[in-house]
């Protein structure tokens, strides 16, 4: 039978709770018990109760992950880069996803409550008064993920999505010559999104180049849906110099094989370009020109935030903004990618 705690208590003649503290605080024991204590727990073979340990001091040395989705490689990136610095910072990670994001009040208090969380990254689609509601009502410490609530005291980790989006469009545009940009963003309401869309009006009108309202869409970030759309419209959109701008890898390269099968050449009948640089990216063919953003970073950036604020709750709320990069590959047409 292995010991308990109990056993190490007698064995060493002190009191439980002077076991408890030479496991939990041992800087606050005298240095002679100490060393009784820990020779009755090697010669017992004792080992702590990780759970139990946590409870005494409310501490579960868990944090929980909560994202839109857990499917695909956008969030499989954040996932590693947030699990392996969960570990490395002496933590376990919890995953779950919120598909309605009406229902990120329910799942994160479900969370709080079943798996003693010591802290959550959260990362939600779009921002209501309901998540804003729910947000606020979690007293413990909360880190959003590429999302930022003004007038809350909750730290962030953001990607500057205009900055990427805007430097994409810049290329196509001084680089590439696109006389004609087709936008097909996800969600209208998702802030990712609604980023990229201003960045590319922006750029439109910095440099003169005119902006057509039929020419932004809004889909879901789905290969599949991207693709029976692109069957339907690239027959009028395929031009010297045209472009299709994809808010992410896999709706672009859902527009790429589209292109195949109407047997368009990208990017000469048209250029397509996404978003994220994601495995898709260089797997597809031609290879895809997009912006690669550090997912893994943003992760493992939110896990340090969750620490930093378990060790120090007065810090002022911060709010960190990660760089994406421009990826120059072959699906823009651009002269330097041949």
């Amino acid at each position: 039978m292995a010991a308990s705690i109990s056993d190490v208590a007698l064995r060493a003649n002190v009191s439980i709770s002077t076991v408890s503290r030479t496991i939990n605080r041992p800087a606050l024991v005298n240095a002679q018990t100490r060393e009784r204590v820990e020779a009755a727990i090697r010669e017992l073979g004792y080992h702590p109760n990780a759970f139990a340990r946590g409870l005494m001091l409310r501490k579960s040395e868990m944090i929980g992950l909560v994202l839109p989705d857990m499917h695909g490689e956008f969030y499989s990136g954040i996932i590693r880069g947030a699990n392996l610095r969960a570990h490395e910072l002496g933590y376990s990670l919890v995953l779950s996803s919120a598909h309605d994001p009406l229902d990120t009040r329910g799942l994160v208090g479900s969370l709080r409550q079943r798996q003693f969380m010591d802290g959550i990254a959260i990362m939600v689609a779009e921002v209501t008064d309901h998540i804003e509601q729910a947000l606020a009502d979690l007293h413990l410490p909360l880190v959003l993920i590429d999302t930022d609530v003004p007038g809350t005291s909750h730290d962030s980790v953001v990607i500057d999505q205009r900055a990427g989006a805007s430097a994409m469009m810049r290329h196509l545009i001084n680089t590439c010559h696109a006389k004609r940009i087709f936008f097909v963003g996800g969600w209208e309401t998702n802030m990712d999104s609604i980023a990229r869309f201003k960045a590319y009006q922006e750029i439109l009108a910095e440099t003169g180049t005119p902006f057509r309202n039929e020419d932004v869409h809004h889909l879901d970030y789905d290969y599949d849906t991207a693709y029976a759309f692109a069957i339907q419209h690239l027959p009028n959109w395929k031009g010297e110099k045209h472009c299709v701008f994809a808010a992410n890898d896999e709706m672009a390269c859902g527009f790429i094989d589209a292109a195949h099968a109407l047997q368009l050449r990208v990017p000469r009948d048209i250029a397509v370009v996404g978003f994220d640089d994601t495995r898709i990216a260089r797997m597809t063919r031609p290879q895809l020109t997009t912006v690669r953003v550090p997912l893994a970073e943003m992760g493992a950036t939110a896990i340090e935030l969750v620490c930093q604020r378990l060790d120090d709750p007065t810090l002022p709320k911060r709010h960190i903004a990660l760089r994406p990069e421009l990826v120059t590959r072959q699906s823009c047409g651009c002269p330097k990618a041949h």
